[in-house]
């Protein structure tokens, strides 16, 4: 007697006698977030909300942690105007990609407007 055996390797190796086995599932494709735009939303929704809201409660009903709640706030406000307002309507993976909320992070973490509009611009001329 005869059998077509069907292997496939993965995490851990896939034997099958008589049947092939079912396709591999497709993943899904990656979404790249706008974390100009994240943090945008955040901030509108903590000066324009209902009554006075705080950090804690902004956190609680958003369900994001302190951190990125602080990350993404400095975001906002330390980097240049006009680059969050060229950047929040962007829809290019390619500069959501170079521009990720870890980069941006530590752009804003640079001390003076010009070390980080210098750091801006090599970004996007390397695209």
């Amino acid at each position: 007697m005869v059998v077509k055996i069907y292997t496939r390797r993965s995490k851990r190796q896939l034997i099958r006698f008589g049947d092939p086995l079912p396709e591999k599932p497709v993943r899904a494709k990656r979404i790249i977030q706008n974390t100009i735009y994240e943090g945008l939303k955040l901030q509108a929704y903590i000066n324009h909300g209902p009554g006075r809201i705080t950090w804690a409660k902004a956190r609680k009903a958003l369900n994001i942690s302190e951190a990125k709640l602080a990350h993404l706030l400095k975001i906002v406000k330390t980097l240049p105007p006009d680059f969050v307002k060229n950047m929040e309507s962007c829809n290019d993976e390619n500069m959501l990609k170079i521009f990720n909320g870890r980069r941006l992070l530590r752009i804003s973490r640079l001390k003076t407007d010009k070390e980080r509009r210098n750091e801006i611009e090599r970004l996007s001329l390397k695209d």
